[in-house]
């Protein structure tokens, strides 16, 4: 092997283009594309009404040609094809503006919530195809036709001028960060009931001793899907012999040489021919897809709470966000997770599920950030939270969140001793002392002076609330 073909081996592959492909319809392109094709079916079906008009009645059709006549139905369908092109620019050269500026003030991930609902792609589909339907119509149209085609184009523009009254409020509303954050919340709990497949037929932890034999990978991007289907077709000859342990998640970023899984049990023979062909169960792209990825749902999240956190933003949205994470952890740990033989049985595969630990580290995340903004009520909220999952959280969870929480409470006493912060630390330590962590409980309990001191006070006004508030964790509303 010469030196140049050695190293071509290292040049990152070129997109699987119908990967994007894929994506993208998706995304966005499967309703527009699929609105434009029934129009085209529309102009066809108006066209041979049209060409059998002459056969009609004589009546009937000189009534169409005097009111309707060919001169003014031509010109009238060239006005509405211009007119709609120029209303479609300008629509999405205004909406690109609006969405640059909210994307500046929440977070680039309203790009992706626009995308995605069904009203946007519906509009931008019926427009693009009531063009399509007129250029059409007025490349075949002949002045013997009793022009029920260009009637019927003009009716289509009639409907997309009213439509456009409404779809500029419906985008405008979709623009405020009370509705981004819906969006994605709604968009989380989705993709988490698509991912339940995964869930239930894996395990969390391998059962299967002996050698490893690792997997990696000559991709770069991130893990857009596992397939459970190719995996139980590529397991299925080895049975409980073999076991996949993934290193990865849906929605982790990868790059060359990465471990993706190991292969454990079974002869040599065995593991290198399921290494072979185990990464053909795994989607790597260079875009996540939120459709299937929970976890990107809570970083976007985490992220748009982070920029509302920072100094001189309105701490409203982000206490929207919080709000958003605490209801998507209530109803994921309400729902939990069903039997394996409801998705076909248990496959010898380890994956491990991350959301609960993501949610707590976007909520410690913001407990760090708020102190150099000082949004007291915003910290205030995010303990508050972390006090309500906690006892919700399964045990290797729950002891991760404990330590994070052990290493970011320390942040708090650069907060003012607010009303808030009194009740959201004695809500935390209510929390500690019902999963029976009394080391951390004692902790938040000493910080209560030491808030104080900071700011000057002489009661203790943690103490305070503890003693006239409801401090414990809240049952989570939705269960």
């Amino acid at each position: 092997m010469s030196e140049i073909s050695r190293l071509q081996r290292y040049v990152p592959a070129r997109q699987d283009l119908r990967v994007r492909l894929r994506l993208s319809v998706t995304e966005f392109l499967l309703t527009p594309l699929l609105m434009v094709l029934g129009a085209v079916a529309l102009a066809l079906g108006s066209v041979l009404v049209d060409m059998s008009s002459p056969g009609w009645s004589p009546d009937v059709r000189n009534l169409f040609l005097r009111l309707f006549p060919h001169e003014n139905l031509v010109g009238m369908l060239r006005v509405i094809a211009t007119g709609l092109v120029t209303v479609t620019t300008l629509t999405i050269s205004a909406l690109l503006v609006a969405i640059s500026h909210t994307a500046t003030t929440v977070a680039p991930v309203v790009f992706d919530q626009f995308l995605r609902r069904r009203a946007n792609q519906a509009y931008f589909g019926y427009v693009a195809g009531c063009a399509t339907y007129t250029y059409l119509v007025m490349a075949v149209s002949r002045p013997r036709w009793a022009g029920v085609g260009a009637l019927l184009a003009v009716v289509l523009a009639a409907g997309a001028l009213v439509l456009l009254v409404f779809m500029a409020y419906v985008m405008i509303d979709q623009m405020r960060p009370t509705s981004v954050v819906r969006s994605i919340q709604d968009l989380a709990f989705s993709a988490r009931l698509r991912q339940l497949p995964l869930l239930a037929r894996s395990r969390t932890r391998p059962v299967v001793d002996g050698d490893s034999l690792p997997v990696t990978t000559r991709a770069t991007g991130y893990v857009v899907d596992i397939s459970t289907a190719r995996l139980e077709k590529l397991l299925a000859p080895t049975g409980d012999a073999v076991e996949v342990a993934f290193q990865v998640r849906i929605g982790d970023l990868l790059a060359y040489g990465d471990t993706v899984a190991r292969i454990r049990g079974g002869d040599e023979e065995s593991r290198r021919r399921i290494a072979d062909d185990v990464l053909d169960c795994v989607t790597i792209d260079r875009v996540r897809n939120a459709d299937v990825d929970p976890d990107h749902a809570i970083e976007q999240l985490g992220n748009i709470a982070w920029a509302a956190t920072s100094t001189r933003q309105n701490p409203d949205v982000a206490l929207a966000s919080v709000g958003a994470l605490r209801d998507l952890s209530a109803r994921c740990a309400a729902a939990g997770v069903p039997e394996a033989e409801a998705y076909g049985g248990p496959l010898p595969v380890v994956y491990d599920d991350a959301l609960q630990r993501r949610i707590v580290a976007a909520l410690v995340d913001l407990v760090v950030v708020s102190t150099s903004s000082r949004q007291h009520q915003t910290c205030a909220v995010a303990l508050s939270t972390l006090a309500e999952i906690l006892p919700q959280l399964p045990d290797r969870d729950r002891d991760l969140a404990v330590k994070s929480l052990q290493r970011a409470l320390p942040a708090t006493l650069s907060h003012v001793a607010s009303v808030e912060m009194g009740r959201g630390l004695a809500r935390l330590r209510a929390a500690f002392d019902t999963i029976g962590r009394e080391d951390m409980a004692d902790q938040v309990r000493d910080m209560g002076p030491r808030l104080v001191r900071e700011s000057g006070l002489e009661d203790d006004l943690i103490d305070h609330l503890d003693d006239n508030d409801i401090t414990g964790p809240r049952p989570f509303r939705f269960r």
